[in-house]
This record gives C-alpha cells, structure tokens and sequence, in this order.
C-alpha cells in the first residue's frame, strides 16, 4: 500500500479540489444558499471553511478553515459550537490540514494532513495535543466503538478502502476501481461507500470485513459522499445526473428499509455531509468561491417529520 509523493503544486491543486470551484475570478463572496426556516449559517466571515464533523455530545464541530484570497495559507483545523462561535484553533503549522473526524468517545480528532508531503491520517488530543501519524490515506471514519478507522487510499482514478486498527491495516476492497467516502453503520457491522465498480459513481454497503458488497443505487447518476444516520434508517448523500439529463444536483436521504429516496435539497454545491448525534440535523459545507458552514434542521427543511 503506497502513496505517491506530492508536489507542492498538486497539493495545492488539491485543496482548491475540496474547497472551492476552479477557474472563477471574482469578489469572494458567501455561496448562495436558501435562507429561510431550518438553515443556519455558521460562519458568516468569508473563507474557505468546510468538513464540519460533530463532537459525540452534540456541542461542538471541528471543521477545516483556510483563509482568502485563495492561496494565502493552506487550511487548519478549528473547533466551534453549534452556533458558529467560541472558535478553538487545533493546529498550526504550514502545512494543509483538513478532513476532521471526532472519535467516538470524544477524546480525540482523527485528521488528514500532508505533513510529510503525502496524504497521511493522524490523531491529536481535542485541544491540539499529542499529534500521533497513524497511516498514509484520506477520508478517516471512526468505527463505532472508536477501536478502528476506515480509510481510503488512491485518487480518482484508482481508490481503495482500508481499515486501521492499533497499528495494524486491513484492505477491504480490491475492485481495481474508485471505492472511497467510507462511513460505518451505527451498529458496526456494514460499511457504505461509493463505487465505481460497474462503471458508475454509486453507493454500495459492504460488512465491516469487506464481504457481501452490494450496490444500493444504480443508473447514469453519480451518487457520492454517503453518511449514515445514528439510527440506521437513513444514508444522506449527493446526486449528479448526467449534463445532458436535464436535471439537477440533489442532496438526497436513501431510506435503507423502504429502499425508497426522498430529495432534502436541490443545490449543487453541498459536500461534507454530517449528522448530529440525534439524527435531526446534519452538518454541510457549502462551496463557491468562497465556501460556508451551514446546519439544517431536516424535518424543517423537508416540511414533513423526521425521522
């Protein structure tokens, strides 16, 4: 298992991948979102602020911030509250840091950083402390019972999913294609990620050994970045239709029971799905050339009840 070296370029590449659009010259400016009951910004001042995971208590987010104009600083990991303020900076160095994800028990923040000039997955106290290199990947997702890590190793070209645990690292698919975005059920014993596998962007589930991989969606759209509801019940993600379908971008909830889904929001720039630990809101980025923070209260925003 290895991953390249990166250039100083392809780095930065990279981040402008996850944070914003390329090729748009303008004024920076908060990414148009639908402002009415059930939509909260949380970060009002302009930046490049994304990846907002919450704590297990449902009191605070880490997310990932980098400040405009592009290319002045590469991101850094922060912690806020629900509200968007009491902002805690966690790390601090010139290199790009992003992709947080809060462990199970809350003591500890798995993160990506390209510290050593690769993409590699490290672990720090909550306040920034006792920073541990754990293994070369992106994408972290903390297993259930905080013991193991989901990851992924590759690019678009070519990705695979991986599992740490106390050192050691377990492969878990070898399609030969793009398998990323793991995200753990609730229960631990399934994974759902994207595949390309049969050619097509779609969602599959797997058990937490990497046995009985099966599609859960299927068709032209690209279905991508899936996250499991506490409950079980439902997996959020985004759809893309074809350019030539007519239809637009979707951020939809797949009913895991009915095998049914329900559209949450037609906007095509929101990433970085997160529940809280209820399961009533979810945490998402929204891009442009700036990008936002924003909470959603899901049955506000569906207008019927959830869950």
């Amino acid at each position: 298992m290895t991953i390249r070296k990166l250039s100083p370029i392809t780095l930065f590449a990279l981040f402008l991948a996850l944070f914003c659009l390329s090729g748009v010259d303008c004024i920076p400016m908060h990414p148009l979102f639908p402002q009415g009951p059930g939509i909260r910004l949380l970060t009002p001042d302009l930046g490049l602020h994304g990846c907002p995971p919450w704590s297990p208590d449902g009191t605070r987010l880490a997310f990932c911030s980098a400040p405009l104009p592009r290319g002045s600083d590469l991101p850094e990991i922060y912690t806020m509250d629900t509200q968007g303020s009491n902002r805690i900076r966690l790390t601090d160095n010139s290199y790009g840091d992003y992709d947080p994800a809060w462990s199970p028990n809350g003591n500890r923040i798995a993160f990506v950083s390209t510290l050593d000039s690769t993409l590699a997955i490290y672990t720090m106290d909550t306040d920034g402390n006792d920073v541990v290199r754990l293994v070369e990947g992106d994408s972290p997702a903390w297993s259930p019972d905080g013991e193991k890590i989901a990851f992924m190793v590759g690019d678009e070209d070519k990705a695979e999913i991986f599992v740490w645990e106390q050192g050691r690292v377990t492969q878990l698919t070898s399609n030969k294609y793009y398998d990323a975005y793991p995200c753990w059920s609730p229960d631990g014993r399934q994974i759902v990620f994207t595949s390309k596998k049969e050619g097509w962007y779609q969602l599959y589930v797997m058990n937490a050994d990497g046995s009985e991989q099966q599609p859960l969606t299927s068709g032209p759209d690209r279905c991508v970045e899936p996250a499991w509801s506490p409950d079980g019940r439902w997996i959020v993600f985004r759809r893309e239709p074809p350019l030539d379908s007519g239809r637009g971008v979707s951020v939809e909830l797949l009913d895991i029971q009915a095998g049914q889904t329900r559209v949450l929001l037609n906007e095509p720039l929101c990433q970085n799905f997160a529940w809280s630990p209820d399961g009533r809101q979810l945490a998402l980025t929204r891009f442009g050339d700036a990008s936002d923070i924003y909470v959603i209260d899901v049955a506000t925003v569906l207008g019927a009840s959830f869950p």
